[in-house]
């Protein structure tokens, strides 16, 4: 199977460039040759008019020929910078959603089960989070520490305990991991679906509780 070009290498760019310039010198050399030679047939008292038609004709052709070579090293330009977008735009895309996914697995884990908590806290947690090439491998970070490390640790400190599930132990009456004083605020689940991300976020951080109108 033929290997990928990598329109992002600069071993790749570097040869476009050198390809276009060495076919832009040539034919402006060629044209300045010309040039030379018609001023001095022109100078010439006698000239033969088909030589000079012959020059005129090769000049107008390397004219032509210069100002395509342009136009098309202008389109391979573009077409280069579009190229490397699509491929930039591609990559993003793939990184924010294996981000999404490793994110999502690493509070599941650390006992953030419920959808509404498991939303907000990707919320608030997700701009922390970079994919990291390591050896050829996409890995998710926050700041310098592995992301399961770093969930590990956020989920065992007050503020994540907000958004751990409950034990089971605690039977149907538990209040799902919550924390919060025993008048904190309930919204109704209409309500809180009215919120952004990182409104709901808060809210669960301040022990606020969720009830069925």
């Amino acid at each position: 199977m033929t290997e990928a070009v990598d329109l992002n290498s600069t071993e790749v760019k570097d040869a476009i460039a050198a390809a276009v310039e060495a076919a832009v010198d040539g034919l402006k050399t060629k044209n300045t040759e010309l040039l030379g030679k018609l001023k001095k047939a022109q100078q010439g008292a006698a000239i033969d008019p088909a030589d000079m038609a012959a020059l005129e004709s090769e000049r107008d052709a390397l004219k032509a020929q210069l100002a395509e070579t342009n136009k098309a090293a202008k389109k391979t330009a573009t077409e280069l910078e579009a190229a490397n977008k699509r491929a930039s735009d591609t990559e993003a895309a793939f990184n924010n959603t294996l981000r999404d996914a490793q994110l999502t697995e690493a509070l599941t884990k650390a006992g953030v089960t419920n959808p509404v908590h498991l939303k907000a806290t990707k919320a608030l947690l997700g701009s922390g989070v970079q994919m990291v090439d390591e050896n050829g491998v996409k890995v998710a970070k926050a700041g310098d520490k592995p992301l399961a490390d770093f969930i590990t640790e956020w989920a065992a400190s007050d503020e994540g305990k907000h958004f751990v599930a409950a034990p089971a132990s605690q039977g149907d009456g538990a209040r799902g991991g919550y924390r919060g004083t025993t008048n904190a605020k309930s919204v109704t689940r209409a309500q809180l679906d009215g919120m952004n991300p990182v409104a709901q976020a808060q809210h669960f951080k301040d022990g606020g509780t969720v009830v069925d109108a």
